[in-house]
C-alpha cells in the first residue's frame, strides 16, 4: 500500500495499498497491470494534485475483468470471471495478509472499545470487508454506518455481516464517502474510524477522505479513529541492499557504468524489491526521524505540510548511507495504543510486511549529483547533516536528500525536529536538478515527435 512510479518522474500513489513499479499510488505493493488510460489518469491526478481513489465504479467506466487477458486455454474459476482485474489483484495483494494481521485487528479492537457508548453511531470509511464495523458493533454500538466505494467489495461486506448476524446494526453504503451526504445517513455519526494507511502514512490520501467526513458527516467533536500519525524516515546501512541496488565489477570486468542508471529519486516499497527489510542485514545510522505529524482530528490537507522541511540531526553511527527507511505510527490521542511499520516492530509480524512493509530511498552524497555516477554517502557518529524532505503536491508521496551541514544548499535556518519550512516557490537548488530546471546537469530534453530525447552519452568515470 502507498507509492509508485509510473515513470522516472511520475511520483505516484497506487498501492498498499498500493504501489508497483509500473508505477506510486496512495498505497504499498507489488506491480500492478495498468493500461494506457490507467497511467494517464494517475499521471493527472499527480499533476493537479488530486486524492488517491480505491478500486471502485467510476461513472460507468468499462472494467478489464479478471482472466480476459489471459491465454483462451487458461482455466478462469466462475467466481471470478465477472470480478474487476484491479480488485482481484489489490485483494491478493494485501487484503488477505491486512484481514489477518492480529495485532493491527486488536489496536483498532482496543480504539473502538474505549470511545464507543449504548448511544455512539460509528462511521467507517473505507470498510472494505467490514471488519472493523463488525468490531464497532460488537463494542455496543447503537448503529454502525459502513461506507465502501466497491461494487463488488461492498457485496461481500454485506454478506459477512449478515453471516455475523449483525445487519440490523451495521448499515453498507456503496459509494465513495466524498460522495456521500449527511441525508444519506441514518443517524449522525459521533465516531469516525478507517484504515486508509498506505506504506507510506498518507499513501490512501488518509488525511483527504478523514478530513472531508469531519467536515461533513459527523458530529462536531466527533471522536477520530486513529487520531494522531507520524511519518519517519531513518538512515539505513545495508550491504544486501547495496547489492541489488549498485554494481562494481564481476571478476576483472568493470561494470560500474552502470550505475549511471541507479535511481536515487524515488521511494520504492520493500515488496516491490521482492524482499522483507526486517530478515535483511541492516545497520540504522540515525534515530527515526519524524518529517510528518498528523492529527487527523483537526488538520487539514491544505497546511499539514510544506513543499520544503529540513531536520538537523546527527548520525548515531558511522558508515556508508545506502537509503532511507521510510515506517509509520498511528495511536490514539495519548498514545497508549500504538500501530507501527518500523522493522523493529514487525519483525514477528509477517502479515503487516506483506501489506504495508517500509519504503526505501537510495542515497547518494548531494555534493556530487553533477558526477557520471553516483557518489556514496559516507557519514560518522556524531556528525551533523540536514534532512530535506520535499512534499508531493498532495503529500501522499515525498523525497529525501541528505546534506552535509554548512555544504551549499545546507547553510539553512532550522527549528529544532521540524526545521525550516518552505512555502511558494521551490528553492533554487531543487530546480537546478529537476528535470527542464535550469541548465546545467539534469536538465530533460525536449520532446520531439511525441517521443521523449534522451541524453545517451554515458561521461566516463575519470
Amino acid at each position: 500500500r502507498g507509492a509508485c512510479q509510473i515513470a522516472p518522474s511520475w511520483p505516484c500513489v497506487f498501492a498498499r495499498k498500493a504501489p508497483s513499479q509500473v508505477s506510486p499510488a496512495a498505497v504499498r505493493r507489488s506491480p500492478i497491470t495498468m493500461n494506457n488510460a490507467n497511467e494517464e489518469f494517475v499521471a493527472c491526478r499527480q499533476v493537479q494534485g488530486n486524492p488517491y481513489q480505491p478500486p471502485h465504479d467510476r461513472g460507468g467506466k468499462e472494467e478489464t475483468y479478471f482472466g480476459a487477458f489471459l491465454p483462451e486455454q487458461f482455466v478462469v474459476p466462475h467466481r471470478l470471471r465477472s470480478k474487476p482485474t484491479e480488485l482481484i489483484e489489490t485483494v491478493n495483494d494485501w487484503h488477505f495478509a491486512m484481514i489477518n494481521d492480529q495485532p493491527r485487528n486488536r489496536f483498532y479492537q482496543t480504539l473502538l472499545r474505549e470511545v464507543i457508548t449504548p448511544d455512539s453511531v460509528v462511521l467507517e470509511i473505507g470498510a472494505g470487508s467490514g471488519l472493523l464495523s463488525i468490531m464497532a458493533a460488537k463494542a455496543g454500538a447503537k448503529k454502525v454506518i459502513a461506507i465502501e466505494a466497491n461494487r463488488e467489495m461492498a457485496t461481500l461486506a454485506t454478506q459477512i455481516i449478515a453471516a455475523n448476524g449483525m445487519s440490523d446494526r451495521i448499515e453498507v453504503i456503496n459509494r465513495m464517502s466524498t460522495d456521500v451526504h449527511l441525508h444519506d445517513l441514518s443517524a449522525v455519526p459521533t465516531i469516525l474510524v478507517s484504515e486508509i494507511l498506505g506504506t507510506l502514512l498518507l499513501g490512501e490520501s488518509a488525511l483527504h477522505y478523514v478530513q472531508d467526513a469531519r467536515a461533513r458527516l459527523v458530529t462536531p467533536g466527533a471522536a477520530i479513529l486513529p487520531k494522531l500519525g507520524t511519518q519517519y524516515v531513518t538512515l539505513i546501512e545495508s550491504e544486501e541492499v547495496h547489492r541489488i541496488t549498485a554494481v562494481c565489477s564481476w571478476e576483472d570486468i568493470d561494470l560500474r557504468h552502470f550505475n549511471a542508471l541507479q535511481d536515487t529519486t524515488s521511494l520504492v516499497f520493500t515488496k516491490q524489491y521482492g524482499f522483507r527489510f526486517s530478515s535483511c542485514p541492516h545497520r540504522f545510522l540515525s534515530g527515526k526521524l519524524p518529517v510528518l505529524k498528523i492529527d487527523f482530528a483537526c488538520a487539514q490537507t491544505e497546511t499539514a505540510f510544506p513543499e520544503e522541511q529540513r531536520v538537523r540531526f546527527q548520525a548515531t553511527a558511522t558508515g556508508q548511507a545506502h537509503a532511507v527507511l521510510a515506517s509509520w505510527d498511528v495511536s490514539d490521542g495519548a498514545r497508549k495504543e500504538v500501530m507501527s511499520t518500523h522493522p523493529d516492530d514487525t519483525i514477528d509480524n509477517f502479515p503487516r510486511d506483506m501489506q504495508w512493509g517500509q519504503a526505501l530511498q537510495l542515497l547518494e552524497d548531494s555534493e556530487g549529483l553533477h558526477q557520471p555516477q553516483p557518489t556514496p554517502l559516507m557519514v560518522t557518529a556524531g556528525e551533523w547533516l540536514v534532512l530535506v524532505i520535499r512534499y508531493a503536491r498532495d503529500g501522499v508521496n515525498f523525497q529525501c536528500q541528505v546534506e552535509r551541514e554548512g555544504a551549499a544548499g545546507a547553510a539553512m535556518e532550522h527549528d529544532g525536529a521540524r526545521g525550516a519550512q518552505w512555502s511558494g516557490q521551490q528553492p533554487a537548488a531543487a530546480a537546478q536538478l529537476r528535470p527542464g530546471g535550469a541548465g546545467g546537469a539534469g536538465q530533460k530534453a525536449p520532446a520531439v515527435a511525441g517521443n521523449a530525447q534522451f541524453e545517451r552519452d554515458f561521461p566516463p568515470l575519470g
